[in-house]
């Protein structure tokens, strides 16, 4: 479907009345917007609110088995969009994400942004709700960008730092098994298996997988784990609080305030992520079994995100494996010794 936006008036939607017209033909009105074939919009005689559609279609999004975190974001981001333009047209949608881009947001944030647009107004506009195809909204390329990985001293320094049992568990989870944040967060104490050294974490999209532990992380799981009733590993300790256990603000608060006290620059819990793949990886981990502990849906995935990495671990690999390379026979390659000809 070709999609082409022009700069006009956005369509007025003050009309009432009980009777629209579409292509000289009446149409009654329902309790909603009624979308005719010509995908224009009939009104039923009270102001449209897209606010009113959102909860219905938060929940849906859950039901789907997207994560609570992305399905927050998606909201926060729809939100963002009807404060400043209410009852927003495709090209008030193009015109919000342009102004993001000004204001420095990366083409990975826009492609976040067009996806929650995405959604939400595709459910509208299956149930006939609205009029904006959401085939309308393209995404934009996102170009990978290395991601910053913090240096074993820094975290070192962040650890020293880790001066209660939680966050120095916190972090131990975060570097020994590469968890997203949300995943450390929902960690329940029953699918832990101390005899196993491994936990059960509910991964992205409702997939679980099994993480296994270092002995520096069960020893301090044991510890920790004395103090608690069951439940979650990091349960909230704020009466208001909107989940029983920690939410990822407060993760990202407390390696801020630690980076803060290490002396670092600013470490994030997703860096620890990356710096658990790299390290990994970089000493030799396979590609494959990295992408299994890391909870990615494919090895493409992993093999896009890390590819300066896994070439590094491919060169090094090739440098000490080569037939050609150079053994201690006489100072030579082996297979040159062993075959001293022109043809080599």
């Amino acid at each position: 479907m070709t999609c082409s936006v022009t700069k006009e008036k956005p369509q007025d939607f003050t009309a009432t009345g009980d009777i629209g017209t579409n292509g000289g033909k009446q149409i009654k009105n329902g309790p909603f917007w009624t979308r005719t074939r010509d995908l224009s919009l009939i009104r039923s005689g009270e102001p449209v609110k897209l606010r009113n559609y959102i909860d219905a279609w938060y929940n849906e999004q859950k039901l789907k088995g997207l994560t609570e975190v992305t399905v927050y974001r998606y909201r926060q981001q729809v939100e963002a969009l009807l404060n400043e333009y209410p009852v927003p047209s495709e090209f008030d949608i193009k015109s919000f994400l342009t102004k993001k881009q000004e204001f420095g947001a990366c083409s990975g944030t826009i492609a976040n942004y067009v996806k929650a647009y995405r959604s939400f107004f595709g459910y509208l506009f299956e149930k006939g709700w609205y009029n904006i195809d959401p085939r309308c909204l393209p995404l934009p390329k996102v170009h990978n960008r290395e991601r910053r990985v913090p240096s074993d001293e820094d975290v070192a320094k962040l650890l020293s730092v880790a001066y209660t049992l939680e966050d120095k568990l916190a972090l131990l989870l975060l570097i020994d098994c590469g968890l997203r944040v949300h995943e450390l967060a929902t960690i329940k104490i029953k699918n832990i298996n101390f005899d196993d050294a491994s936990s059960l974490i509910n991964g992205k999209g409702g997939k679980s997988r099994t993480v296994y532990l270092s002995e520096t992380t069960v020893k301090h799981l044991r510890e920790y784990v004395q103090s608690l009733k069951g439940g979650y590993l990091f349960p909230s300790t704020r009466a208001d609080a909107k989940s029983s256990y920690r939410n990822r603000t407060f993760f990202e608060k407390r390696l801020r305030e630690l980076s803060k006290r290490a002396g670092v620059e600013h470490i994030t819990p997703h860096q620890l992520r990356h710096y658990f793949a790299t390290y990994t990886l970089s000493r030799g981990g396979d590609i494959k079994a990295v992408s299994e502990m890391l909870g990615h849906a494919d090895v493409t995935i992993t093999l896009k995100i890390y590819h300066h990495v896994n070439a590094k671990v491919i060169r090094e690999m090739h440098r000490e494996c080569s037939p050609l390379n150079m053994e201690k026979v006489s100072g030579r390659s082996r297979l040159i010794h062993l075959n001293d000809s022109d043809a080599i």
